[in-house]
């Protein structure tokens, strides 16, 4: 399994040369494995303005076959951070690929019905029903696990569903709700995404603010993968600031981002979710102030892959 960073910045896109070495496009991130044919399925988590760049990279794969056309993207939340690369991502514009557009319910609305409110005139150039792919609209909930199959559809995971498919799952997804009463005010979804074939984990927990001492939800959800993608929006300085006051918008430290993978035993942490004014500079002198924790490895970038 593969995982690679297509977009790795919070709030907002930030296309400035002080910040290209991390890279300032919205969250998004692909899992690449493959079935028993030996296509490639993916698994994308959230479509913010960087799932443009992996649309584009997977198009050549899907017109040879050797990308699988129906996939799963499953979103944490659909603040525009987290959907704004939605209406650009290329595949929606091939009647031969079916996307399964999976999220929690938000005002009683399916991702479909949110992304069909957004994508309306006069702000938009074209409306949902204008895009060519196929489209499945499921809702997630806390405490849900699914499982990704060959083919790249979703099935609810069950003991029986696992044995009679086993040979036939790629991923299999846990599903952990937060009901944080601020950002986003009606929670966010968390995902722990393991290799059927391997076993091998990643806990993606971002838009979280978590708590002195460890949010211990996220830490026994999280508990033991191989990798954690954690929320680091703020420095401590920033979130205990009285200048600007940031507590409450739903977003967590550096130091918090330790603290809870350390206590769910992961083996290395990946901060995520850069502060959309963090230089180059500063996330590189943000590193090396925690460098001495053997946890915290490396950052996140723009482009990175990674062999899980």
């Amino acid at each position: 399994m593969k995982m690679k960073f297509y977009g790795v910045r919070g709030s907002y896109p930030t296309p400035d040369a002080r910040m290209m070495g991390y890279g300032g496009k919205t969250a998004s991130v692909a899992f690449f494995n493959e079935n028993s044919k030996g296509k490639t399925v993916p698994l994308f988590i959230d479509a913010g303005n960087g799932i443009v760049t992996a649309g584009q990279e997977l198009m050549k794969g899907l017109f040879d076959g050797s990308v699988n056309t129906t996939f799963p993207i499953l979103f944490t939340h659909l603040h525009p951070d987290h959907t704004e690369g939605f209406t650009f991502f290329a595949p929606n514009f091939l009647p031969q690929v079916t996307l399964y557009l999976l999220g929690m319910e938000t005002l009683k609305k399916n991702v479909g019905a949110v992304l069909k409110q957004k994508m309306l005139p006069p702000t938009y150039p074209i409306e949902y029903r204008d895009l060519k792919s196929y489209r499945n609209h499921g809702v997630l909930s806390d405490g849900q696990r699914i499982a990704i199959t060959a083919s790249g559809i979703p099935i609810p995971y069950t003991d029986t569903a696992a044995k009679a498919n086993k040979d036939e799952l790629v991923y299999i997804v846990d599903v952990m709700q937060s009901f944080a009463p601020s950002h986003p005010q009606q929670g966010a979804l968390y995902f722990k995404v393991t290799d059927a074939k391997t076993s091998k984990s990643v806990a993606c927990i971002w838009d979280i603010e978590s708590h002195t001492g460890g949010d211990m939800r996220v830490i026994n959800f999280a508990k033991g993968c191989d990798y954690m993608i954690h929320d680091t929006q703020y420095t401590d300085e920033e979130y205990y600031s009285n200048k600007m006051i940031v507590q409450g918008f739903g977003h967590s430290t550096y130091n918090m981002a330790i603290e809870n993978a350390t206590k769910a035993g992961i083996g290395t942490l990946i901060p995520f979710h850069y502060n959309p004014n963090h230089t180059d500079e500063k996330l590189n002198e943000i590193f090396n102030n925690f460098k001495d924790k053997s946890i915290l490895q490396f950052m996140a970038k723009e482009g990175m892959a990674i062999e899980i």
